[in-house]
């Protein structure tokens, strides 16, 4: 999408403006007007941020600081954050408070900081072991999250007879890179508070279009190729034979299309390191199709390090993690189709704007 097209829904960037609500509430008028700042961070693999920077007075009637002890802002309370222009606004974050942090400096006036993280923390949380036999891995997921989230789950083949997650790890990494990793499927929680255990889907078209000396405050682009490998097999144990170990192969140019015509992270490593294989052996049992998910997850993974940058624009709500941008003037070899891997959003005196970082797997 064009950003003209953004802008006309947006009054053309006028009147950014954000909105909080507390456990529900709409925060009143006189505690918006104190908030010097609203930033949400969002990343791929981490859950989502929030803080709200508030300016704290001395109430010489009472005695003491307005807001510092106020119950709005006590701990593990529900936090809404919306963003955008005018009266188009769009929900960033929904999660609790989780940390409270005050300033005082001589001759300054005090803040309070108020942070907390979206619902997916509660996952992050180390857990005991359980084990989980004769299911598939959505079958997994779903049992895991139970009610807790709106679910949108992409059926998944019975891989192994039994998997079991370590007490040292959290239902968030088991998902994430265990089953995720093993199905080659993208988990996130998105701003709604969906769990997604989903097939990728880096091809899909970008939300707007950005160009350098435009709309595009900033951006800083990289290539780098020492993290290509050509292909990737993986070994696995055959319960049915141990001298013939289960063999999967993701041979150069299988990646997923992040923008079709351009030459995969893989493709350029055949030309420039064609010995740059790699070859990854578990010491488990794994099906003929499971070794050659997991070899194509791990091709994927590499080739995503081909392009990487961070930029900023102006403040647009849309941009999030998972999401393709397109951007352009920037020469044949940096400009392109790229994948959000962070988003923060920052509204303060100075206006809104969006940083981000990117990703790409072909040049």
């Amino acid at each position: 999408m064009a950003l003209e097209k953004i802008s006309l829904e947006t009054l053309n960037f006028y009147a950014p403006r954000f909105e909080v609500k507390i456990e529900g509430k709409k925060v009143p008028v006189n505690i918006s007007k104190i908030i010097k700042e609203a930033r949400v961070e969002e990343e791929k693999d981490k859950a989502s941020r929030f803080s709200l920077t508030v300016s704290v007075e001395y109430d010489m009637e009472k005695g003491g600081f307005k807001w510092l002890d106020d119950p709005l802002f006590k701990e593990g309370n529900k936090v809404s954050i919306k963003m955008g222009y005018g009266n188009n606004m769009h929900t960033v974050i929904t999660g609790r408070i989780y940390e409270l942090e005050s300033s005082f400096f001589s001759g300054d006036a005090p803040t309070l900081t108020i942070s907390g993280y979206d619902v997916s923390c509660d996952l992050r949380r180390k857990s005991g072991e359980k084990t989980f036999r004769d299911k598939s891995y959505s079958e997994i997921v779903q049992e895991i999250v139970g009610n807790e989230f709106q679910t949108i789950i992409d059926t998944t083949e019975k891989f192994e007879g039994v998997i079991r997650k370590n007490s040292d790890t959290s239902y968030y990494q088991f998902i994430k890179e265990d089953l995720a990793r093993r199905a080659d499927y993208e988990f996130r929680i998105d701003r709604d508070n969906k769990l997604y255990f989903i097939k990728p889907k880096d091809d899909t078209t970008e939300i707007v279009t950005l160009e350098w000396g435009k709309d595009l405050i900033s951006f800083n682009p990289r290539m780098r190729l020492s993290e290509l490998v050509t292909e990737v097999e993986v070994r696995g144990h055959n319960p049915q034979d141990p001298n013939s170990p289960i063999v999967g192969r993701a041979p150069s140019g299988s990646e997923r299309p992040q923008e079709r015509g351009r030459r995969t992270g893989s493709q350029i490593a055949s030309q420039f390191c064609p010995e740059a294989k790699k070859v990854v052996t578990l010491r488990r049992p794994v099906s003929q199709r499971q070794a050659e998910t997991i070899s194509l997850s791990v091709l994927n993974e590499a080739s995503d390090t081909l392009f990487t940058g961070n930029g900023e624009c102006i403040g647009i709500p849309q941009i999030k993690p998972l999401v393709a941008i397109k951007l352009e003037k920037l020469g044949k070899r940096f400009g392109g189709k790229y994948y959000v891997v962070s988003a923060t959003h920052a509204i303060n005196d100075s206006g809104y704007r969006t940083s981000f970082t990117v990703k790409r797997n072909a040049a």
